[in-house]
């Protein structure tokens, strides 16, 4: 990366992590810590609005919490998404955002040598549910595009987990279009400060928020970041029934890694 690249990303991430518009603060420095599990209404008809739809608002923290929006809102705008949801883990956001678009008897393609327990969760739990995952060379566009028709999903990795292996991520996302797949994507390793997939055509993004996001080992966590309407279908369809739910204080820890996450990348 040139120096002209480094600074400008450096300064992109630095001006995308310093202020959230909608955080409620009372002008604190570091946000404040909804460590709560429910939120009272002012009225009952404000209850009966919320339950019957009409109204969103926060009710219940394992679907939705104030600390947490806050990081799934500085996610999406790093990767420049619509929309981003908290997990508890890397491996939850991987397996969330499978189980919502694949069905029984369906098939995924896959990148070789992608993180070692999301291979263990095809080859064990997709069974079980006769999803087959067909695993191709992801720096040979051909044999990629070879193994696409039928599929219903293309996932992704670049660097991949075992060998560090970088792909065109541009043109495998475009061969998923062509072929009416579903892209999803781990930019755990390279982080939205080096690579934001939707710029390049991918349809959602994952991270295990453990690893760079996060940046000090203190906490386990994932996010998934993409087009509002796919990550609504994974919100709805799937989080609220597995229980997959990000923490209070873990996001907090997180937004707290995101400040320093263009340093510790950069060591600038």
């Amino acid at each position: 990366m040139s120096m002209d690249a480094r600074q400008s990303a450096v300064a992109r991430a630095r001006r995308l992590l310093a202020h959230d518009p909608h955080a409620h603060t009372d002008e604190a420095v570091v946000p404040s810590i909804a460590q709560t599990s429910l939120f009272t209404f002012d009225s009952f008809a404000e209850m009966a609005e919320t339950f019957a739809g009409k109204l969103t608002r926060n009710v219940y923290s394992r679907t939705t919490n104030p600390t947490v929006s806050m990081f799934e809102r500085k996610i999406a705008a790093l990767e420049e998404t619509e929309e981003a949801i908290g997990f508890p883990s890397g491996m939850a956001a991987i397996s969330g955002t499978v189980l919502a678009f694949v069905q029984p008897k369906d098939r995924m393609v896959c990148v070789r040598h992608v993180y070692p327990d999301a291979y263990r969760f095809f080859e064990t739990l997709l069974k079980k549910l006769e999803v087959s995952v067909d695993y191709v060379d992801g720096s040979d566009p051909a044999a990629v595009e070879a193994a696409l028709p039928g599929a219903r999903l293309l996932y992704l990795e670049s660097p991949t987990s075992w060998t560090m292996q970088a792909h065109d991520v541009g043109a495998l996302a475009a061969l998923a279009r062509r072929h009416g797949l579903l892209s999803v994507i781990d930019n755990s390793w390279a982080t939205p400060v080096f690579q934001r997939p939707i710029t390049l055509g991918v349809d959602l993004v994952i991270h295990s928020a453990s690893k760079y996001i996060g940046g000090h080992s203190d906490t386990v966590a994932g996010v998934l970041a993409g087009r509002a309407d796919l990550v609504t279908h994974v919100r709805r369809s799937v989080c609220p029934y597995i229980g997959a739910k990000l923490a209070p204080f873990e996001a907090w820890l997180l937004i707290r890694g995101l400040r320093t996450l263009p340093a510790r990348i950069f060591g600038a």
